[in-house]
């Protein structure tokens, strides 16, 4: 079980809501350090079935915690990641974590995206 859970959620149809960009919604400051255990990408109603994969990226003070983007493929309504940065050892304490929509499909992009990070206290 994690030790701190930081959630975005974009609501609407992904392709309609001009979300696609960086900083796209809150900022969350982290209490303590941490070590990000997964992302779990969700949305309402599944992507487009052709056409490019909605993608998102987290980052910390402006840095991505991943090496490969995640994206939720086509036609689904969750994604799980577990595979971030090669060289990230931890999130410090007062680091501030942003969400960036960097893809949308344009035929069908989904709707209510929710985005949930999951982290364990550093040792």
């Amino acid at each position: 079980m994690s030790d701190r859970v930081f959630t975005w959620h974009e609501p609407g149809v992904m392709s309609e809501t001009n979300v696609v960009g960086t900083n796209t919604k809150e900022q969350h400051t982290t209490d303590k350090d941490y070590v990000p255990e997964r992302v779990i990408l969700r949305l309402k109603t599944p992507g487009a079935t052709d056409g490019a994969a909605l993608t998102i990226d987290i980052n910390d003070d402006g840095v991505s915690i991943f090496d490969v983007n995640p994206t939720i493929g086509q036609g689904l309504t969750e994604m799980i990641v577990t595979s971030f940065k090669s060289t990230l050892v931890q999130i410090n304490k007062d680091s501030v974590l942003t969400l960036d929509i960097d893809q949308v499909s344009g035929t069908t992009a989904g709707n209510d995206l929710t985005v949930q990070l999951d982290l364990a206290e550093a040792d």
